[in-house]
């Protein structure tokens, strides 16, 4: 949730820069007002963060964490939506760094001070809510030492803060910029401004393409030392014929229990598991787990999310463009054109949102269906016979009682060590009940397991076609405009 959030942030000032650039209306109120919203929330969650911590003692304390943290995810959406607020005022803030910052070749300038206000309050909420954050974790010693677990003590705010800095907030901010200098070079260039913005495609896969190399600098992540998990690890992906650079120990200073998968390319591609993850986990729970991530590889969903964002690209260039002009030449005297624009806008990015929300929690769900049937026949253990693994790529075995088992423990664990409720839902991902009840139902009827598999060839051939579409829709646009 917290990456389409910052997204938001970003899309809302490169949306409200458009809007406003040249200014279509005089803005009302002042800069002051703007940088009180944000300070009126960061007081806000400060006092309330305090009041849960002092209240962390009381026999309705888990009740009043649920409460502070449902809260959060909330609260967290007023960051993109004060912005907002501001450029349906007129963009105060927004005009004030687009006459001092913005320049005909460069965009990137005025794009780092106008979100800084709102990057700055999401940093400042992290200290707003450390009292609770800290009061949580020491609540929870008692019960992880009850389950065997190691315990660690909060890390420091400073620590704690650097850690989010370097594992939430950069990772998404660093290849948006990189995304935007890319596109201010191309302006410099010869091509027409809609060609120029055609690019972004370009720009952003080769960004894509590199990100591994920054993620890894900043995880901290380093080679996972040579062990039998990692040998077995290994064998698994032998086994699988799946390709990779390393196999990565994901420095989180103990706060996350998770691993991933990043690299598009084979030899750029990195898998990573957690510290917490790796000392709070058995062996075979590690292993579905991982099992799951190299489901994201086997099915390739790293370059679907490529050819996701193409549609988007092209969809807003060339029939969103169309619909666009239609749209807006029929209302200007109900609807005021730069209003109109902002609610175009907000359309797009509500439309975004859920459908990259449906793509994501299919792509999930396919893993965890690859994982069960990696776990069913036992493949990541010497033991196993290599004839015995379901083959890649085509329609195989079914979920069965055992893989769903295996990995249905693995999930019960990640959402215990992460303190992750298991009917907590999200955008991109299905909540743990969901995914684990999901599974149970193939395992008792096989059936459900074919339709799944045709359910998700049948995505992908509709996002192909609609890629080859809107392709052809965006270079006629761009021809005859």
């Amino acid at each position: 949730m917290s990456r389409v959030i910052l997204l938001l942030i970003l899309a809302v000032w490169l949306v409200g820069a458009e809007a406003l650039q040249p200014p279509r209306t005089a803005p009302h109120g002042s800069i002051q007002f703007f940088f009180a919203g944000y300070l009126a929330i960061v007081v806000g969650v400060a006092i309330w963060a305090r009041f849960v911590a002092r209240r962390a003692i009381s026999t309705n304390s888990r009740r009043l964490f649920r409460q502070f943290n449902t809260a959060m995810q909330i609260i967290r959406w007023l960051i993109p939506g004060w912005m907002i607020v501001d450029i349906i005022r007129g963009g105060p803030w927004a005009q004030w760094v687009l006459k001092r910052f913005a320049g005909e070749k460069f965009d990137v300038p005025a794009m780092v001070v106008g979100i800084a206000p709102a990057l700055l309050a999401w940093i400042a909420l992290w200290w707003a809510e450390y009292p609770a954050d800290r009061a949580l974790r020491e609540q929870n010693v008692l019960e992880e030492l009850s389950h065997g677990m190691p315990v660690h003590a909060p890390p420091p705010l400073w620590r704690m803060m650097i850690t989010l800095l370097r594992q939430q907030l950069l990772p998404i901010v660093i290849p948006i910029l990189f995304i935007t200098v890319l596109r201010d070079l191309v302006k410099l260039s010869k091509f027409a401004q809609s060609w120029t913005e055609l690019m972004m495609i370009p720009a952003a896969l080769i960004v894509y393409l590199f990100s591994p190399f920054l993620l890894i600098w900043l995880f901290n992540a380093r080679p996972l030392e040579d062990s039998p998990l990692r040998q077995r690890l290994e064998a698994i992906c032998r086994r699988c014929g799946l390709r990779y650079r390393n196999i990565m120990l994901w420095q989180t200073d103990f706060s996350m229990a998770n691993a991933a998968v990043i690299g598009l390319l084979p030899g750029w591609r990195y898998v990573l598991l957690s510290d917490r993850l790796l000392e709070t986990m058995t062996d075979s729970e590690i292993e579905a787990v991982f099992a799951h991530e190299l489901g994201h590889i086997v099915h390739n969903h790293m370059a679907w999310f490529v050819v996701f964002f193409a549609i988007l690209v092209l969809a807003s260039l060339g029939p969103g463009q169309l619909l666009e002009r239609w749209l807006n030449g029929r209302l200007p005297t109900i609807v005021n054109s730069y209003l109109f624009g902002i609610a175009w806008a907000g359309i797009i990015v509500a439309a975004t949102i859920l459908l990259l929300g449906y793509v994501s929690q299919r792509f999930e769900r396919q893993a965890d269906v690859f994982a069960a049937r990696m776990m069913e026949v036992n493949w990541g253990w010497p033991s196993a016979h290599p004839t015995d693994a379901p083959q890649i790529g085509v329609k195989q075995s079914y979920v069965g009682q055992k893989g769903m088992a295996l990995f249905a423990a693995a999930l019960n664990r990640v959402a215990f060590v992460n303190n992750i409720p298991l009917r907590a839902r999200g955008l991109f991902h299905p909540s743990i009940a969901r995914r684990l009840l999901y599974l149970e139902e193939m395992s008792q009827d096989p059936v459900k397991t074919t339709r799944f598999d045709q359910l998700m060839r049948h995505l992908y051939a509709v996002m192909l076609v609609v890629l080859m579409t809107c392709g052809l829709f965006t270079a006629v646009v761009l021809s005859r405009f």
